[in-house]
């Protein structure tokens, strides 16, 4: 199985190195190794063997005499995955590569919010992506699963949210592993969006950045030296805790509330047409929900000092485009506050949160036990 190979932590080391780094020759990764040439030898032939490297000639040595040289490069078949990201009003599947490029995805609707048959659709959908692509459930590192909800005290366990609250209490090993072919993954969903905008969106450059994700809920992820911190028991940047449920909320299930108090009925947050969401009680809601969306980032501001804050979300990408409006416009964050904003990053990877949970396998393969 591709996964024994990270038991090895020079394995991993040389993973990381050539993900920053791209390719490199041999005696480059005994270097930034700190290892000897033979344990090179051994452990690239190894991981050759497992199909998670590959040598290609140095094109910048041809012509020249001596024994030519070779590159090492992770090949984009090498660390496929699977991701699955679960939300109330749709599932969404996909398989990228090394690079997380798309090899394939589906979007399944939901009708029914009910974890049997979302989780059915879910693993049935990724076994037929992998039979179109002839790829086998082998040849992945895992599956990265995410659903919304707050992590708790017990490894791979949230809070049921309202939006799922038919389901019942999940153990990943007993209620998700039986349904997929390989080794699975858990991370909610304002973790793996952070996932996504880190490795492939609008924060490939940034070093330091937490990231706040409105849905029907509000989520998040800190991200410290380009890597996600998720403290003792996941519970980092639970940012939808600082706003008690008992009163108005900056959330998507809050501006459903808020329209059915005015007569305006949906059941869904993708069922509010354009018109609603221009009318004047959805600015209103906009407006305080900007406010009270600045005062998080100053709390964020003032304890974690980030380099930016990413806003993102599946809420109406218009509403949210509105909220990082103002607070780009906002003079400053709030009192006493002295200091110059954090830059505000729009997510790129809304779309695609499937990325993010597809990245998760790799996250805790190289960067700790799950």
């Amino acid at each position: 199985m591709k996964t024994d190979i990270f038991r090895n932590p020079n394995a991993v080391r040389l993973i990381e190195l050539l993900r920053e780094q791209g390719a490199v020759n041999r005696s480059a990764v005994s270097k930034a190794l700190k290892i000897s040439d033979a344990t090179v030898t051994r452990l690239t032939n190894q991981m050759l063997d497992f199909g998670i490297l590959q040598e290609t000639r140095d094109s910048s040595r041809a012509g020249l005499k001596g024994f030519p040289s070779k590159l090492l490069s992770l090949p984009r078949d090498g660390l496929m995955s699977a991701g699955v990201f679960i939300e109330p009003d749709r599932v969404q599947v996909g398989i990228f590569d090394t690079e997380g490029l798309t090899l394939s995805e589906e979007q399944i609707p939901v009708d029914v919010r009910s974890f049997p048959e979302m989780v059915q659709k879910a693993s049935e959908s990724l076994r037929a992506q992998l039979k179109k692509i002839d790829v086998a459930p082998s040849e992945l590192i895992g599956c990265g699963i995410s659903y919304p909800g707050q992590h708790t005290g017990s490894a791979g366990k949230v809070q049921k949210t309202d939006q799922l609250a038919q389901w019942p209490s999940i153990d990943i090993e007993r209620d998700l592993a039986p349904h997929f072919d390989m080794p699975i993954f858990h991370m909610n969903d304002g973790k793996v969006a952070a996932l996504a905008e880190l490795s492939y969106g609008a924060c490939k450059g940034v070093q330091n950045f937490c990231y706040i994700w409105l849905s029907y809920g509000i989520g998040g992820a800190a991200v410290i030296d380009r890597n996600l911190y998720l403290g003792e028991r996941s519970l980092v940047a639970e940012f939808g805790g600082i706003f008690p449920k008992s009163k108005s909320r900056p959330s998507g299930q809050d501006l459903l509330n808020t329209l059915k108090a005015e007569g305006l009925d949906f059941g869904k947050l993708e069922d509010i047409p354009d018109d609603v969401l221009q009318a004047e009680v959805t600015l209103k809601w906009v407006a305080r929900a900007a406010e009270q969306i600045q005062w998080l980032c100053l709390v964020i501001a003032r304890t974690m000092d980030p380099d930016a804050i990413v806003i993102g979300g599946s809420l109406s990408q218009v509403l949210i485009d509105q909220i990082y409006d103002h607070l780009i416009q906002c003079e400053t964050l709030g009192e006493d506050y002295l200091s110059p904003k954090p830059t505000f990053i729009r997510a790129e990877t809304d779309k695609k949160p499937h990325l993010g949970a597809a990245s998760i396998p790799l996250y805790y393969l190289t960067k700790q036990t799950p």
